[in-house]
C-alpha cells in the first residue's frame, strides 16, 4: 500500500484498495495518525499549561507590586474608580458592586407574592425539535403534516460522510 501514483495533475493518489488486508492497513494508518495527533495536542497542551501558570505568577506579582506603589500615590479619584498615568500604562482601581447570590426560583416566587410582576420575563420560543418531527422536505421547500407550506424554513441538501469508526 506504500506505493502512490501521481495523476495527470500531478497529485499523489494511492491505489486502489483490493481487499480487506489492505483496507486494514488504511485502518490502521489512519488510528496511527489520530494517535499522533492526540499525543501531540496533549504534550503541547501540558506545555502551554505551565507557561500560562508561570506568565500567571509574573503577572500576579507585578500587578500586586503596583497596587502597593499606587496606594503610595496621590491619584485622580472618581465615584466608580481611583486612576494614576503613567507613561506606558494606566492604573487603574475599579470599585466593584456587590456580588448577588439569589435563588431564582425563590425571587420568582416573591415578586408574584409582592406585585413584582413588572420585573418578569416570560419567553417565547418555538419547540423546533417538537415540531421538525412533523415536517417533510420537498427539494428546498418545507412542508408541515397538513401539507402547508412553511415560507420561514428552507432545506438545503447536505452531501453524506463518510466515516471509519
Amino acid at each position: 500500500m506504500s506505493e502512490m501514483l501521481e495523476n495527470f495533475e500531478g497529485e499523489m493518489m494511492f491505489p486502489q484498495i483490493k481487499d480487506d488486508a489492505e483496507a486494514e492497513e488504511c485502518i490502521q494508518a489512519i488510528k496511527a495518525a489520530e494517535a499522533d495527533v492526540a499525543f501531540w495536542k496533549n504534550y503541547y497542551a501540558e506545555a502551554l499549561q505551565k507557561i500560562a501558570e508561570a506568565s500567571q505568577r509574573i503577572i500576579d506579582n507585578n500587578t500586586a507590586r503596583l497596587e502597593a506603589y499606587f496606594d503610595t500615590l496621590p491619584h485622580k479619584k472618581t465615584k466608580t474608580q481611583e486612576s494614576y498615568p503613567l507613561p506606558s500604562a494606566k492604573l487603574v482601581r475599579k470599585h466593584q458592586d456587590p456580588e448577588f447570590v439569589r435563588d431564582d426560583e425563590e425571587l420568582l416566587s416573591w415578586l408574584k407574592d409582592n406585585n413584582g410582576e413588572k420585573f418578569i420575563k416570560v419567553k417565547e420560543s418555538p419547540d423546533w425539535a417538537g415540531l421538525k418531527k412533523t415536517l417533510t422536505v420537498l427539494g428546498e421547500t418545507v412542508v408541515d403534516e397538513n401539507g402547508e407550506i412553511i415560507p420561514c424554513i428552507k432545506a438545503t441538501e447536505r452531501p453524506d460522510v463518510f466515516k471509519v469508526e
